[in-house]
């Protein structure tokens, strides 16, 4: 699998303002200690949900 950083420029250009505040406030949390990671995470869960993508669970045959 190949590498690609991506820039700031990129993201501005290709992801919406709530998300690339919310990107640059997970990299601030990375930089600053695990339980601001933490505290990050307990957020962004409330802002985006996560997505459940059922069709691949039915197909692995989870049935959980």
């Amino acid at each position: 699998m190949s590498y690609r950083e991506v820039s700031m420029r990129d993201l501005s250009l290709n992801v919406g303002q709530e998300k690339l505040e919310a990107l640059e406030a997970l990299i601030n949390a990375i930089r600053s200690s695990h339980a601001q990671i933490d505290a990050w995470t307990a957020g962004a869960e409330r802002v985006f949900p996560v997505v459940e993508d059922r069709g691949f669970r039915g197909f692995s045959g989870s049935e959980s």
